[in-house]
Formats: C-alpha cells, structure tokens, sequence
C-alpha cells in the first residue's frame, strides 16, 4: 500500500506542475463543446425559397406571405421559366410554383396544384426543406376557410417538445469529448516516462505492476472527472439541456465512463513505443468510433449488420444512452443496468489487459 501511496502522490505531483496542460485540458473542451454546439445543428435555416405565384389570388399570395413570416425562410416571389438555370446560378435552395387554379380549387374544397422544385445536390438538406415547406403549407391551409384534409393529425413530442437539435448533440458531444481527454491523459504516463529513462526507477522500485497501475489511473480520474463535471454543467447552462434524473447518479456514470477512458489509455500507453504514437492511436480509436459508430450523429439501426456488431465494442455507445436517458427521459438505474454492467465490463477488461502487458514489460 505505502508503494501505491507513493505512485499516487508522485503523478499528482506531476500533473499540479505542468499548469499550461492543465489550463489546456480545462479550456479545450468548453472550446469545442461551444463550436460544436452551436455549429452542429439538425435545424436547416435562411432557406432562400423562391415562390412563383401564377395564380395571384388571395388564397396564393395568403401563402406566399407565410413563408415570408416564417423564421426559416428567405422568401422572394418572382416569375420563373426555368427551375434548373436557377439552380445552376445558385439563386435559390427551393422553388414553389403555385399553378393557376389554386384559388378557385380550395374554395371547392378540392386539392390546391402547387409543384416543389429543391437543390437536391445535398440529399439530407433537401429532405428537411422539403418537410418545411410542406408543414408551412399545411398550416396555412388549416387556417383556410374550406378544410383541405378530413384527417388531421397532431403529434406530441415527448421529452423535447420544442425539437431543440442541443439536446441531441449535447449529451453526444459530452460523451466525446470525455473519452478523448481520458484516453489522451493516461495514454501519454508510461511511454513518456519511458522516453524521459525515468523509468528505470520505477522497475526497481518494490511496487507491483498492479500498484503502478492504478497508482497512475487514481489521479487522472479525479482530473478526468472534474473535467467531464465541468463539460455536463457547461452543457446544461449555455445550451439548457435539462437534467431530469439524480445528479448523484449522473456523477456515479461520469466516474464510471471516466474510468473506461482512462484504462483504455493505459493499454494504449503499455503498447504504444513513444508520444506521437501513443497520442495519435488514443485520438483515431476514440474519435473515430465514437463520431461514427455510437449513434452520435448516424442511427445504429441503420447501418449494417457487420457495422452493428462492430458498434457493441465502442464504450461511447452505452454511455450515450445512459446520458440521454438521465438528462432527458430521467430513466432510473434498473432501466440503464445493461449499458452500466458494459461499461463496468470494457473498464474491468482494459485494466486487467493493461496490468497483464505491464507485468509482462517489467519481467524483461
């Protein structure tokens, strides 16, 4: 125990030293998370739709006008012959042609003639400004005096009833973020001592390879985990991702996916011959993965099978569920227990490998 005592205080030592990465460790990640969380958004904005009303009646120009008040459109009118040249001069994302007739067939009641033509040269964003313009339009034609539909549907969105895109990046950009800075930490302990020839002493010193182990592994969690306190209370202020569970268990699963990070490091750190490689093998098998294969961005099912299954072995996957579960549906413990019994697992597995290979070099 006193060699443990003596690993632990020697790396708090070291990381209270070298301030200017402690100021970085601190700083980087608000950085990012406000970059990323006002850069990344699901909302299409500033739509420039231009709207060609050949029908000029009231009913026409009472839809034209609602796209004119709508905060997610740049509304112009004007006469247009060819919808490609349009495109092609980038003038415009989308065009709406109401035909003549319009009037005349909503006051019968009948199905107004009205053609959409979008810039489908990015698909995703087409298909939003596709649903935009035709929920504008529905909502005008629900204020019309003939009802256009008989069935009319009203959906409720639970637990983001306002349909903020935060309170999906959010929770994903926490999640990466803390596992890039807890792998990066400790991936860097044993080969720079390594480069540094500090750690001679160290393998002649009576401690196990267990002790060194988690005497490196003490310090950086308690790091890692202010670190990841600081990205969640940063989250939930700037962009009011609300938490709807216990912030005692919030702390309990950040400790947890910390200390995943940070055996994952380790092993990278025992494997890895200097820095360089150390820092770029810690940065490629945690962005990546987590970026791609956790539900971040892209639907798990969705993808692949082979994909599917490759996803199981990203740790970011499980804690993002256990995040967006706690922040927004305020799932209990029994509801998480898998995804808390496989973060347990991958932090167990990375240290019982991390310990094994250390063993193993000091035995040379």
């Amino acid at each position: 125990m006193r060699g443990l005592y003596g690993i632990i205080t020697k790396e708090f030592k070291h990381i209270l030293r070298d301030s200017r990465t402690l100021l970085i460790l601190f700083v980087l990640p608000v950085l990012m998370m406000v970059l990323f969380g006002y850069a990344m958004t699901l909302e299409v904005r500033n739509i420039r739709l231009i709207i060609d009303d050949r029908d000029d009646s009231v009913q026409s120009r009472a839809l034209a006008e609602s796209f004119t008040g709508s905060g997610f459109f740049i509304a112009e009118s004007r006469r247009v012959y060819e919808s490609l040249k349009l495109f092609q001069r980038r003038e415009g994302d989308a065009l709406l042609t109401i035909s003549q007739g319009y009037g005349s067939a909503l006051a019968r009641g009948d199905s107004p003639a009205a053609g959409l033509d979008i810039d489908a040269s990015d698909a995703n964003r087409a298909m939003i400004i596709r649903q935009y313009v035709m929920a504008q339009a529905a909502r005008t034609l629900a204020f019309g005096q003939q009802p256009v539909r008989r069935v009319s549907l009203h959906p409720v969105f639970l637990y983001n009833s306002g349909l903020e895109s935060t309170y999906f990046f959010v929770p994903a950009l926490t999640a990466l973020l803390i596992i890039m800075v807890a792998a990066l930490l400790t991936s860097l302990t044993i080969t720079r001592e390594k480069e540094q020839g500090t750690f001679d002493l160290i393998k002649i010193a009576p401690v196990s390879a267990t002790e060194i182990i988690i005497g490196k592994v003490v310090p950086y969690l308690l790091l890692s985990l202010l670190i990841g306190i600081l990205i969640v209370a940063f989250g939930s202020l700037v962009f009011k991702v609300p938490l709807e569970g216990s912030p005692a268990a919030l702390l309990l699963y950040l400790f947890l996916y910390c200390l995943t990070g940070l055996s994952f490091g380790m092993l990278i750190s025992t494997i890895a011959s200097s820095q360089q490689i150390a820092m770029l093998v810690a940065l490629i098998a945690t962005l990546l993965p987590t970026l791609f294969l956790s539900g971040f961005i892209f639907q798990i099912e969705a993808m692949p099978a082979a994909l599917r299954i490759i996803s199981s072995v990203v740790p970011a996957k499980y804690f993002l569920v256990i995040l967006r579960g706690l922040m927004l549906k305020g799932n209990t413990q029994e509801e998480l227990a898998f995804h808390i019994i496989m973060l347990l697992s991958f932090s167990s597995l990375f240290l019982v490998l991390s310990i094994a290979r250390f063993k193993r070099y000091l035995e040379k």
